[in-house]
């Protein structure tokens, strides 16, 4: 004890002599840091590119194979929200998250936003042009309006469905009474009015030309 009362060696204890640790200055040299986006999938990380091509082969493998994929490729006219919520579904569970397919799409320099029906068709051939939403729908609504003569209620209602169809890729009669763009004006009722008979072909028309 007596040792470690001793103040010169606590002295030594605290300032012993310390091996030196030099720094080094080094001019015109450049650190370079780069980082990389990876998604996992299948127990491997990959590159955007590489999740993107698991994700086309999964497509060409299963459209004509798991039912919520052949209304999409095979069937469009059968599209409403069980289709959109089956897909969501079905891609989740094998790994292809909507925002996933959108970050990979980004990080691969391509149009980050692309819709879930853009993701889908472009993946089983690359023709297919990548759209957001709002240009899916403006592009529907269009080729709508150039097939028919609407008169101004008429028109006024398209720009409710359109309104609609930017935030929900898919129009049902039910919906009519169910979603306040709707609702506020009437809903199912007012709509077939507004329509007369031609309300569920224009309903089948829309539908079908946003997933074709």
């Amino acid at each position: 004890m007596d040792l470690l009362r001793n103040k010169e060696f606590q002295e030594l204890l605290i300032n012993y002599e310390r091996a030196n640790a030099p720094f080094y200055v080094t001019y015109n040299t450049k650190d370079t840091v780069a980082s990389e986006y990876l998604f996992k999938y299948d127990g491997r990380d990959l590159r955007p590119e590489e999740y993107l091509e698991a994700f086309t082969n999964y497509i060409h493998k299963n459209k004509h194979h798991v039912e919520a994929l052949t209304i999409l490729f095979s069937n469009p006219h059968k599209w409403n929200s069980k289709a959109l919520q089956d897909i969501r579904r079905v891609l989740k569970q094998a790994l292809f998250d909507e925002e996933k397919l959108q970050k990979a799409h980004e990080q691969s320099g391509h149009k980050a936003m692309a819709d879930i029906i853009s993701l889908l068709k472009n993946a089983d051939n690359t023709a297919n042009p990548l759209l957001t939403a709002q240009e899916r729908v403006e592009h529907t609504m269009d080729k709508i309006m150039a097939a028919h003569t609407f008169n101004e209620e008429q028109k006024l209602w398209l720009g409710y469905i359109r309104d609609h169809l930017l935030k929900n890729p898919f129009l049902e009669k039910e919906i009519f009474d169910m979603m306040p763009v709707f609702e506020r004006h009437g809903g199912l009722a007012k709509a077939r009015k507004v329509f007369g008979s031609n309300f569920a072909k224009i309903i089948d028309e829309i539908n079908t030309d946003l997933v074709a």
